[in-house]
């Protein structure tokens, strides 16, 4: 390897019908390879048809993949990185379908998956067992075919091997089960029978520190496993987390509300006890990350995934001085986490990912176009910036005295330090793009009929709902932003008016500070937040519990009142005492402007951001970006 840089597993979904590779998914790895790192591992690789993101998966269980296999190789070679193909089996979590069709699902245990509509899997008989070393070892040899470097076996996150490993999942009571010697017998026949195969290939091992749920595997026996398997194996690769349960799950890939470096601690330890080269990831945000964790011996090999697809170019950066221009992840998996359900990748913060075709075979405008961005926010900042790339004039306009629009808001919660990132990136990249930026100044139509602009992108955003409840203008009523921005003073008790992203998160910083916190919303407690990731759902509403915060759904705020608020609940209402009040009832398009505009002249008017629809910054990026490839795609 040329650096101690790897890509770790993401599947990017970009594979045909048949998990054959595609146009998409060379692109995707030239992206990859062009990062700089010196590994790249493609994600998710499967040897026997089965596919862990419904049918996203690349597939090896032919030789007729062999030949689309091995132009990832090339493209990864030609910018100078090696590919690691990833050896990978879903284990319980397989889609319904391929377990009908194959006749057996479970790797250690007849147990169903937590929550989840999943019919139980029979335990592998000795026959189903060496049925599955056979095809991992097919597997692998197509792999050395193909030409890649390294085989990458994934042993964690409780799928496939590692619910052998696991106390949680294996409850065997035959020879593979019970003692740890007994569960860690048949991964390690897995792994030594790919060594056999594949000869000097080097081979990496990912394994799971800890569950982090209770009654699963802990780091002192992911060490011994690692002890057990490294006479055949070249690198250990730590994680951490249990893909099948809520706890756990949050950890296999961390969230803004979690540590950052999460996994260094466990690596650490595995470094310790090993003579071979160990890869920590987890919550590794920045080129100085790395430099940090090798200095302190807490690795040798620092793995990147989400913070790559938010900025391919972040190593690039860095390595130049220039880490202030480094488009931050916002760890929130809103686009990157549709893997999860079969669907492409995406990025809330990077409108690219995903569509890397697209973005290499765009030509230059054929004119350039003066054109007018009213709104700071993050769509107005996007389009802007997307603008002035393509060679455009552009004029950014404000409302008011600085960018950013919502986005202060957002970042204002405690925790997330990444949203604030984020926020700073977004102003300083709009401010060093080249577009002109006019603040304090309120657009109007007779404004852009004197300015006589090509086109006109609306991203004037969204206005906080603020419904006419009887008493809602009490002393002791105060909007969420007023509360986080420092403008309202709060008492104990709390009532949040509001079971969405923002009203959740703002009771957990309140409960955080020393309130007592209560959420109330009319939709009931299991829509709150319905529409997150789940991964961020599980993380987000572990804090809700433990800070505390009380939920309650199913209740209609009626009155506001100097005692708290009265609700309405099945028909009865009911009064509940609090010092304060807190509006976190959502947003509502502003876009008055717009609908003006586009009457007038639609074909030269884009809308986008909230103006368009109240979403999240993902849509608003994505509206932006879209909306510049459309007005160049109307030229004569």
């Amino acid at each position: 390897m040329k650096n101690r840089l790897e890509l770790t597993p993401f599947v990017c979904a970009h594979v045909d019908s048949e998990g054959g590779v595609t146009e998409g998914l060379i692109n995707f790895v030239r992206m990859q390879a062009r990062t700089g790192a010196g590994n790249i591992v493609l994600g998710c690789i499967t040897d026997t048809n089965r596919k862990l993101c419904e049918y996203a998966d690349v597939d090896s269980g032919h030789d007729k993949f062999v030949p689309g296999l091995s132009l990832l190789v090339d493209e990864a070679h030609k910018y100078g990185a090696k590919l690691s193909y990833e050896l990978s089996h879903s284990g319980r979590g397989d889609v319904q379908s391929r377990k009908e069709a194959l006749g057996f699902e479970g790797m250690s245990e007849e147990l169903p998956i937590p929550d989840m509509e999943s019919a139980s899997v029979r335990v592998m008989t000795r026959k189903d067992m060496d049925w599955f070393i056979e095809l991992q070892v097919k597997s692998c040899l197509r792999a050395k075919k193909a030409g890649f470097d390294i085989i990458f076996i994934h042993a964690g996150h409780n799928a496939g091997l590692s619910s052998w490993l696991s106390p949680l999942t294996n409850t065997r009571t035959d020879e593979y089960g019970g003692s740890l010697e007994n569960r860690l017998r048949f991964p390690v026949e897995v792994i030594k029978a790919v060594r056999e195969a594949v000869g000097d290939m080097p081979i990496e091992v990912r394994a799971s520190a800890e569950d982090m749920v209770e009654g699963g595997i802990v780091i002192e026996e992911c060490v011994e496993f690692f002890r057990a398997v490294e006479p055949y194996i070249d690198i250990a690769h730590v994680s951490c987390g249990c893909i099948f349960h809520d706890d756990g799950r949050i950890y296999t890939s961390p969230m803004y509300t979690m540590r950052h470096k999460q996994n260094v601690e466990y690596s650490a330890k595995v470094k310790k006890a090993l003579r071979i080269p160990v890869v920590v990831v987890g919550n590794i945000f920045t080129l100085q990350d790395a430099e940090d964790i090798l200095t302190a011996g807490q690795a040798d090999i620092v793995g990147y995934c989400r913070s790559i697809l938010a900025d391919p170019k972040l190593f690039v950066k860095s390595a130049w001085g220039k880490e202030g221009t480094v488009r931050p992840c916002l760890r929130c998996m809103d686009g990157c986490g549709r893997i999860f359900h079969g669907l492409p990748a995406r990025c809330a913060v990077n409108p690219e990912l995903g569509f890397e075709t697209e973005a290499r075979l765009l030509q230059s405008p054929k004119s350039r176009k003066k054109v007018m961005v009213v709104g700071g926010g993050p769509a107005g900042m996007e389009a802007s910036q997307f603008l002035t790339s393509r060679g455009h004039d552009v004029t950014l306009y404000e409302a008011g005295p600085e960018l950013g629009g919502r986005l202060h808001d957002a970042s204002q919660v405690s925790f997330k330090c990444l949203m604030r990132d984020y926020r700073d990136w977004a102003i300083r990249a709009t401010k060093n793009c080249g577009a002109k930026i006019v603040l304090n100044t309120k657009v109007t139509k007779a404004l852009i009929e004197q300015e006589r602009p090509d086109a006109v992108f609306v991203a004037t955003g969204s206005n906080y709902c603020r419904p006419q409840i009887k008493g809602i203008d009490g002393k002791n009523v105060h909007m969420l932003c007023d509360v986080e921005n420092g403008m309202a003073q709060i008492g104990k008790k709390v009532i949040v008016c509001g079971g969405g992203l923002s009203g959740i998160e703002g009771a957990v910083d309140l409960a955080r500070k020393g309130h007592d916190v209560t959420v109330i919303d009319m939709i009931p407690r299991e829509k709150f937040c319905d529409d997150m990731f789940f991964f961020a759902y599980d993380a987000l509403f572990k804090e809700v519990r433990l800070s505390g915060v009380t939920l309650q759904g199913d209740s209609k705020i009626v009155e506001f009142n100097t005692e708290g608020v009265v609700i309405e609940r099945n028909g009865n209402t009911e009064q509940i005492k609090a010092d304060s009040c807190v509006i976190a009832l959502g947003l509502q398009s502003e876009n008055s402007l717009a609908m003006e505009l586009n009457a007038a002249d639609p074909l030269n008017t884009y809308i986008i951001g909230d103006a368009d629809q109240v979403k999240s910054i993902r849509h608003a990026t994505r509206t932006a970006y879209d909306a510049v490839l459309t007005m160049e795609s109307r030229e004569g």
